[in-house]
């Protein structure tokens, strides 16, 4: 089977950034012998650079997997620059597509509708199935986050999002809050599958002798508690709270914060102004060493924005905690505390809570080692129930089978 699968976020695991379309990509070619074509962009949006040559040599070669990188408008900041950006990288896609043999089926993600829209668009004119893969409800969370009031632009992506639904022959979604919401604007739930994020189980493997080695890196010594925060720093994650949880620790605790966004300049004036020795903000790592630096912590921060659009994430650090065995304190209500406390595998600390979450903590803190293995147990029984990328990816291929033409 020949698949087309467009994202304008998707990174391979050298990079940091959104490994899951390149994940099931490998999985699909690897086990399932299909033909995949991944499009993605040469612009990194987490860093707001483009991918170097050095990068480009560092990828592994996979036989049948095709990285299409596509031209897309540079931009610094979330302005309208970044919206040009959207836009070429659809249209980049929509022109690139044309004169390429075409798939068995094509799958355009979100979060932004113009992807998807062009590849509805290319789908018609190669007579294919058209899936639509929902990472994030748009324009719904834009609208909730306060970051779109235009009258205008807001009835134009309802008419995008409402006609997207309709078209696609197969809606895949990672959390069951989106297929709710899909569902209850008139979609066939028949229609939705849902396909959560995961990890794949044999991506990283334990070395304990690399403790020491991750917590020089981070800062902190081996005697400190340490909690660690993985991904976006951008306004829907509200790590201002957390940053300022470190007002409220213990001397021999830590906060780490791995990543890069646009508040990043901000969460680092908070620590200097405030002289937060124990609070560290570390740049971006590739997601293949992003499980050393996670071992080698006590527990693992979920922080969202307070904000009704957040209560059905699923966030991806979710799994990656859990698969490395570390308690989790989530700031985040809805979907994921139901997760974490259904499964036993952390506590909710409140949102937007600087003491709330200091106080989580300094809870974990005091968990004895038998109550440590027992999460540690219960994560893993999680990620093999409802995380582990193969029998997801297989999942996701048997759904394309079922439509190819």
């Amino acid at each position: 089977m020949r698949i087309w699968l467009a994202n304008h976020y998707a990174v391979p695991p050298n990079i940091a950034g959104i490994t899951r379309h390149y994940e099931l990509a490998k999985e699909w070619v690897t086990e399932e012998d299909a033909e995949v074509t991944l499009f993605l962009s040469k612009f990194v949006h987490p860093r707001r650079t483009f991918i170097t040559e050095e990068e480009l040599r560092e990828l592994e070669d996979v036989e049948g997997l095709d990285l299409n990188w596509l031209w897309s408008f540079p931009h610094q900041s979330n302005d309208f620059k970044r919206i040009i950006n959207m836009g070429s990288f659809a249209v980049t896609f929509f022109l690139d597509g044309l004169f390429k043999k075409k798939p068995d089926v094509l799958i355009a993600s979100s979060p932004h509708l113009f992807t998807a829209f062009a590849g509805w668009m290319l789908s018609k004119l190669k007579g294919v199935p058209f899936v639509f893969e929902v990472r994030d409800l748009w324009p719904d969370s834009l609208i909730k986050m306060g970051g779109l009031n235009n009258g205008e632009v807001v009835r134009l992506l309802l008419w995008m999002e409402s006609f997207l639904y309709q078209q696609a022959d197969q809606i895949i979604v990672l959390t069951e809050h989106q297929r709710k919401f899909i569902a209850d604007k008139g979609i066939p739930i028949s229609k939705i599958e849902l396909i959560p994020n995961g990890i794949v189980m044999d991506s990283w493997r334990p070395d304990p002798a690399k403790r020491a080695e991750y917590r020089r890196k981070m800062g902190v010594t081996e005697e400190q508690f340490v909690a660690i925060y993985t991904g976006a720093h951008g306004p829907a994650n509200a790590l201002e709270y957390v940053v300022k949880a470190g007002r409220h620790l213990d001397p021999r605790m830590a906060i780490v914060l791995i990543g890069d966004g646009p508040e990043k300049e901000k969460l680092l004036k908070i620590k200097r102004e405030e002289g937060l020795d124990n609070v560290h903000l570390l740049d971006p790592v590739p997601k293949a060493e992003i499980f050393d630096y996670t071992q080698a912590a006590d527990c693992g921060i979920i922080s969202l924005a307070d904000n009704e659009v957040f209560r059905g994430a699923r966030p991806n650090k979710l799994f990656d905690y859990t698969f490395i065995g570390l308690p989790i304190v989530t700031t985040v209500d809805g979907e994921v505390r139901e997760i974490v406390e259904n499964n036993k595998v952390g506590v909710f600390a409140g949102a937007e809570n600087p003491e709330g979450l200091a106080k989580a903590l300094a809870e974990i803190r005091q968990y004895s080692p038998e109550k440590l293995v027992e999460i540690q147990k219960n994560g893993l029984d999680y990620i093999d129930r409802e995380g582990d990328r193969k029998k997801l990816a297989h999942r996701f291929f048997q759904i394309l089978s079922n439509l190819k033409k």
